[in-house]
């Protein structure tokens, strides 16, 4: 993976950030703003020390993924 060199953030990015959080994952908004993932989450951790309702997101478990994808198929099936 090659890091590509960041630029200081700005208001506008904060505002997009708040914006669009909630629908948009960290690395397409930082590929949309050209910034890093690491400035997105920075973004959003000072927003939310400061106040800021945003939602905090979790990676959904791969293992149950497959289970309610793969398994959940085959269990109707039989």
């Amino acid at each position: 993976m090659t890091r590509t060199k960041s630029r200081p953030y700005t208001v506008d990015d904060v505002r997009y950030i708040y914006n669009n959080y909630t629908n948009r994952t960290a690395v397409e908004i930082a590929e949309q703003l050209g910034i890093s993932k690491t400035q997105v989450s920075k973004i959003v951790t000072e927003l939310r020390k400061q106040g800021v309702d945003l939602p905090k997101k979790k990676r959904e478990n791969p293992v149950e993924i497959f289970i309610r994808e793969e398994l959940d198929i085959k269990l109707k099936q039989s």
